[in-house]
């Protein structure tokens, strides 16, 4: 018996690269479910040994790794983002003393779509959350410290995106 594709679908990750997603029945009567990188590195596996099963895991995939593709001002947001990050860790200095805290820069970008603008930040390398009480989205920088070497980097970031013209404030919150 062959391998039998059932689902095969390229999807656009959350980090910008494309990948392909398949699901099939192999010979042995097991099914796989496999996502591939673009230059052809796994990124997940699974195995099941009914269909309903395997096509379940291929949607839970899709669900847990794709993302939208950026266009427009979400593409220019990532880019800003990502180099606002470098920026932020460039001048966080070697000082981790102080308080634990989780600082980060914010932007005040009312109108736009959150789910867009959580692509924007998982493209960039981050993440980012939504302050209600100041119509704000908090993106920490990632692969910084946690105490005056983390806020150093939030507000190199912050003036960073100020600079590019962006609305932006600071979150400061102590651990």
């Amino acid at each position: 018996m062959p391998i039998e594709r059932l689902k095969y679908e390229t999807i656009h990750l959350k980090d910008g690269r494309n990948a392909v997603l398949s699901t099939a029945r192999l010979p042995s009567g097991e099914y796989e479910t496999m996502l591939l990188g673009q230059d052809g590195d796994e990124i997940v596996v699974a195995t099941a040994t009914g269909e309903e099963e395997a096509l379940a895991t291929f949607r839970y995939f899709k669900l847990v790794y794709s993302a939208p593709v950026l266009t427009g001002r979400y593409k220019k947001l990532s880019e800003d983002l990502k180099a606002a990050f470098a920026y932020g860790r460039e001048h966080q200095g070697t000082d981790d003393g102080g308080t634990s805290n989780f600082d980060a820069p914010t932007i005040h970008l009312q109108g736009w779509s959150r789910k867009m603008v959580e692509a924007a930040a998982a493209a960039a390398g981050g993440s980012c959350s939504f302050w209600n009480l100041c119509g704000s989205y908090i993106f920490p920088v990632p692969g910084t410290g946690q105490g005056n070497s983390r806020t150093a980097a939030a507000e190199a970031a912050g003036d960073y995106l100020k600079e590019l013209g962006y609305d932006t404030g600071m979150y400061y919150q102590m651990d």
